[in-house]
């Protein structure tokens, strides 16, 4: 290559390279900043250690007491007329705005408690067995840890879904006993 030759060359070279490095050059330039303020959204950022909270969904209203109870009761029962006394405190019977009624046996521990406003907050452990209860078709079956229920809706309001639980020892036989003698009205 003579040397006219080989400046063409270099000289090309240098000016494709060039252009390759303009617009990179160009990409990590500064560019110098306006004189002008852009727009702004705020964003509120809060930290508080306050537990209280708020919610724009009001608390369920309390059903009224059921115009029925069970005539016939687990044989543990002590007593036939409910005690409030005998509602433990657990998932069946902490729901807002239920309302819960309760029997114990004689040392005190919950034999059945019959809830109005809400079905059972847990699934079924198996398959649950269809029954009647009240004119309307009802589901029993295990709840798990021993615990059985009947629940059944009669109508499309909250407080016409319905619930019994029974705490152990229990079994489907006595839970479809107790549920089939719900009567009344209401």
């Amino acid at each position: 290559m003579t040397w006219p030759g080989y400046a063409r060359f270099v000289f090309l070279l240098r000016s494709i390279l060039a252009a390759m490095m303009v617009p990179a050059l160009a990409a990590c330039a500064t560019v110098a900043e306006p004189t002008t303020t852009p727009p702004t959204i705020t964003i509120p950022i809060t930290t508080t250690t306050s537990t209280t909270t708020t919610s724009t969904i009001p608390p369920p209203q309390t059903c009224d007491p059921p115009a029925f109870l069970p005539t016939i009761l687990p044989d543990r029962v002590i007593d036939d007329q409910p005690d409030v006394s005998a509602v433990p405190l657990d998932d069946f019977t902490l729901q807002p705005g239920t309302i819960v009624t309760g029997w114990t046996d004689a040392a005190g521990s919950p034999v059945l408690v019959m809830v109005r406003g809400a079905l059972p907050p847990t699934r079924w452990v198996a398959t649950p067995e269809a029954i009647a209860v009240r004119g309307t078709e009802a589901a029993v079956g295990d709840l798990g840890d021993g615990i059985w229920g009947v629940a059944w809706f009669e109508g499309a309001d909250r407080c016409d879904e319905y619930y019994l639980v029974f705490y152990p020892p229990t079994g489907p036989e006595e839970a479809r006993k107790v549920a089939e003698s719900l009567t009344g009205s209401g």
